[in-house]
């Protein structure tokens, strides 16, 4: 009998532990949904699962809603993004509340996505199939070695104006 009262003690602690954990992995979760933004939430789920877009659009057919790959794709490089009833249905298929989907969405116009150089990078990413982060870094790349070319631009005339101006004294 002590040793039976010894057992479930022993389980008991040991779901309390798995709760504890589980609580902490909930938590760290809702950390990461509320900084991530819909584009990133939706690619991140879409490779945990490692499907390809044409595997998100077949959920979704069976859910009843019909679209394309390219829709996906869109709503991956944040060029669009999903309406209610679909964030419902990926909800559903990705077992995950759709609060998620709406905080993410959110965060997505909190952090300046719909500026126009984002949207520039968004455009040509999508087009090539670049990474976002890698198209961000190229485009300031990109300024950088202009404002060097405007620089060096500027340095020239205003040697072939002092060479003018000399020749003409």
């Amino acid at each position: 009998m002590l040793i039976n009262k010894i057992k479930k003690n022993s389980k008991t602690e040991k779901n309390i532990k798995k709760a504890n954990k589980s609580k902490e992995n909930t938590d760290q979760e809702n950390k990461i949904v509320e900084t991530r933004t819909i584009e990133q939430l939706l690619r991140d789920l879409r490779q945990e699962k490692e499907w390809s877009y044409w595997n998100v659009v077949d959920e979704l057919t069976r859910k009843g809603i019909i679209l394309n790959e390219k829709m996906i794709k869109k709503w991956e490089y944040g060029f669009e993004y999903p309406d209610l009833d679909i964030i419902y249905k990926l909800s559903e298929i990705y077992s995950i509340p759709s609060e998620n989907f709406v905080i993410a969405k959110n965060n997505s116009f909190k952090e300046g996505y719909e500026t126009i150089h984002m949207e520039i990078i968004k455009r040509i990413c999508y087009v090539t199939g670049i990474s976002l982060k890698v198209g961000y870094i190229a485009l300031y790349v990109f300024i950088g070695l202009a404002l060097i070319w405007a620089l060096l631009f500027f340095i020239g005339k205003c040697n072939e104006y002092l060479l003018v101006r000399s020749m003409m004294n």
